[in-house]
């Protein structure tokens, strides 16, 4: 269930959003993990959860919500060897970064600008060293810094 609640008028919050899908078992469920989750400018959250099969394999899964369609739900089995432990959107909220718990760092993109299609083409290994944030370095401003005038106020 996500219950999503949004600022009201004298500070309280509304109710926004209920969304309710099938229970699945406890033991394909595991519940222990926590739960990254990360809500982009273009409203879509994206949360995590890890489901085992039957034969007990674990599938580190990352599933994407549009708040304006919310009985549609997008999983994504992200392929990460351990726990996800952050996800960030991007400046646009096309692009989503993943990293676990053993260092892998990976980029998704919409495919063909579609919120239900993803794909990871890009990502970096940081073997062995828990990630703990990540963001993105680059917001579309341009900045040119004059190494000469480091010791100026404007610098600063």
């Amino acid at each position: 269930m996500c219950d999503l609640r949004r600022p009201a008028a004298g500070g309280m919050m509304d109710l926004a959003y209920v969304c309710e899908w099938e229970k699945w078992s406890k033991s394909t469920h595991c519940p222990s993990v926590p739960l990254a989750c990360a809500w982009s400018c273009r409203n879509l959250i994206a949360f995590t959860m890890d489901l085992r099969s039957d034969d007990q394999d674990l599938t580190r899964m990352i599933h994407i919500l549009d708040t304006e369609h919310p009985w549609d739900l997008h999983s994504i089995p992200s392929d990460h060897r351990e726990a996800i432990t952050c996800l960030e959107w991007d400046q646009s909220g096309s692009r989503l970064l993943s990293a676990d718990a053993d260092g892998q760092i990976k980029c998704w993109s919409m495919a063909d600008h579609l919120a239900n299609s993803w794909e990871s083409s890009v990502g970096s290994l940081v073997e062995g060293d828990p990630i703990v944030a990540l963001s993105w370095l680059h917001n579309g401003v341009k900045l040119a810094l004059h190494v000469e005038k480091v010791r100026g106020s404007s610098f600063n």
